[in-house]
């Protein structure tokens, strides 16, 4: 199935990728995962608590569909 490329909440991201484990630590798992790519690790460090279209079209292409 093919996820929808719009906004999406930090966490609600993380769960996309890591839905067995608790919400926060899914955030810090996708963080972690975020800052093994050079392309990413920007992403991991922003302030902002979501992802726009453009940096989620980003993440699928480095990481995979989840």
């Amino acid at each position: 199935m093919e996820k929808e490329i719009k906004t999406y909440g930090r966490t609600e991201l993380a769960q996309l990728y890591f839905p067995a484990i608790a919400p926060r630590s899914a955030w810090r798992r996708m963080k972690d995962l975020l800052l093994e790519s050079p392309l990413t690790a920007e992403l991991a460090t922003h302030s902002r608590r979501s992802f726009i279209p453009a940096e989620v079209s980003l993440i699928f292409d480095t990481f995979g569909v989840p």
